[in-house]
């Protein structure tokens, strides 16, 4: 029996942990990775090139969104389920336009993750009994009257620096982490605050903070 490889991703360590002990015991599932941080878990699964990839939506260094579309690019074999606390139809909308394929609530992760990840792994489509078709279409709609979000105004690498920058990182950390020049990520940093009408770094983290970027 061939078992599906899975990673986890999550910044809660005892909820990763018991659900990496959850995975572990199903016969078809092998566990291949965890991290506890957005890039950290970009990294990890660049290398490991599991089957699917379990990804919380808040976390540092990089988003599980923002990741999703990342592997969406990169590698597409990888099939992504969000993992959160986030209920609303706006947030399974970017989900699912990033290709996630899988969209658990962390109220119903025991009872639903593993049925999610083996309907995932057969090419379907699963979201959590908590996610109706009403609100996803709903907020669809109303995403089609307000198309000006920061998907359309910024690029995928620039979402990557405005959240380490929301978070605190300076230059150099940034340059370091995603292994670009001081000047690269300058000129990045100056498109972003051109585009999105920012006069300091103070109404950067606030957008942050509004748009679930990071968390206050």
């Amino acid at each position: 029996m061939k078992k599906i490889k899975v990673f986890l991703a999550d910044d809660h360590k005892i909820l990763r942990e018991s659900l990496e002990i959850l995975l572990s015991q199903k016969e078809n599932i092998e566990m291949v990775g965890a991290a506890g941080d957005g890039q950290e878990a970009y990294r990890k699964i660049c290398e490991l090139k599991p089957d699917i990839a379990v990804l919380d939506i808040t976390m540092p260094g990089l988003n599980g969104l923002d990741l999703a579309e990342k592997l969406k690019a990169e590698l597409p074999d990888v099939k992504v389920v969000i993992l959160t606390m986030h209920k609303s139809g706006e947030f399974v909308s970017k989900a699912l336009g990033a290709g996630v394929r899988g969209y658990v609530l962390k109220d119903n992760a025991l009872e639903e993750l593993i049925e999610c990840i083996e309907l995932v792994s057969e090419r379907k489509i699963y979201l959590s009994q908590d996610i109706t078709d009403i609100v996803v279409s709903g907020f669809i709609s109303h995403s089609r009257e307000n198309p000006e979000t920061i998907e359309s105004a910024v690029s995928s690498r620039e979402k990557e620096i405005l959240q380490l920058l929301a978070e605190g990182k300076s230059n150099k950390e940034i340059s370091d982490l995603l292994n670009l020049s001081a000047k690269t990520v300058e000129t990045h940093r100056a498109n972003i605050m051109r585009k999105l009408g920012f006069h300091n770094i103070t109404d950067l983290v606030l957008y942050a903070v509004r748009n679930h970027i990071i968390e206050p």
